[in-house]
């Protein structure tokens, strides 16, 4: 059984070849459809989602907290009025309420 790519193998080698113009594998780097794959996978993986709001690279900290069912559902209409999601108008109230520039 061949050896599989560890997952820092893997991003290292994403981040290879994405530095280049047009990324080429040559026979020496022994990257078969299962690599190719993985990497298109981890890829999409670190794409996906919105940028972070620490630092690019980091994930940025999550808050939960519970609210009532009537908070709940004029946050859920008020981001349907505005075309918004729940967690940008949130976050605006949060800094606004600290005293945070956005």
């Amino acid at each position: 059984m061949e050896p599989k790519m560890t997952r820092q193998e893997a991003l290292d080698t994403l981040a290879t070849m994405s530095n280049n113009d047009f990324p080429t594998v040559s026979p020496e780097d022994d990257i078969d459809d299962k690599c190719v794959a993985s990497l298109i996978a981890d890829a999409y993986r670190l794409s996906a989602g919105r940028p972070s709001l620490s630092s690019p690279g980091k994930h940025s900290p999550r808050l939960n907290f519970r609210v009532p069912q009537t908070v709940k559902d004029r946050l859920t209409e008020v981001a349907l009025e505005q075309d918004r999601r729940e967690s940008d108008i949130a976050r605006e109230a949060l800094y606004e309420y600290l005293g945070i520039a956005a």
